[in-house]
């Protein structure tokens, strides 16, 4: 771990969801001082093996989660923003990028995404915390 509170990369997933807002906005309530943040908006590949159709995902706007994402930070605590867009397996994407970054806390909603997203995929909080590279905070 390192030194201080304020040396912390933290990696957010953000979908939009209840559950992604509230773990956005843990960062501010728990006044967490980060070097770095990474916001995370991952649009999830779900294809159909017979119709090679997406049957999610299409609907959402990675860009506008993320600009969203940055108007519920407020600008942050002065430490680096970083948003990335995604496709991909959520919990695979989320997990990739708290090893490259090096992240120590990579932070998720409880539950996110559409019922067929769900369905599909499973639990992106569980798979995260199974793969996780650093500490996971699950935000009910």
């Amino acid at each position: 771990m390192p030194d201080s509170a304020t040396n912390l990369t933290l990696v957010v997933g953000y979908d939009g969801s209840d559950g992604s807002r509230r773990a956005l906005l843990r960062v501010h309530e728990l006044a967490i001082h980060y070097r770095a943040l990474v916001i995370v908006a991952v649009v999830p590949d779900i294809r159909s093996a017979g119709l090679g159709a997406d049957l999610a995902g299409s609907r959402i706007d990675p860009e506008r989660l993320l600009g969203e994402a940055r108007e519920l930070l407020d600008g942050g605590q002065g430490a680096a923003i970083e948003t990335r867009a995604a496709v991909g397996d959520p919990a695979v994407v989320l997990t990739e990028v708290a090893r490259e970054v090096g992240a120590q806390l990579l932070i998720v909603g409880r539950r996110g995404g559409d019922f067929v997203t769900r369905t599909l995929l499973g639990s992106v909080a569980e798979r995260v915390v199974q793969a996780a590279p650093c500490d996971v905070l699950v935000v009910a």
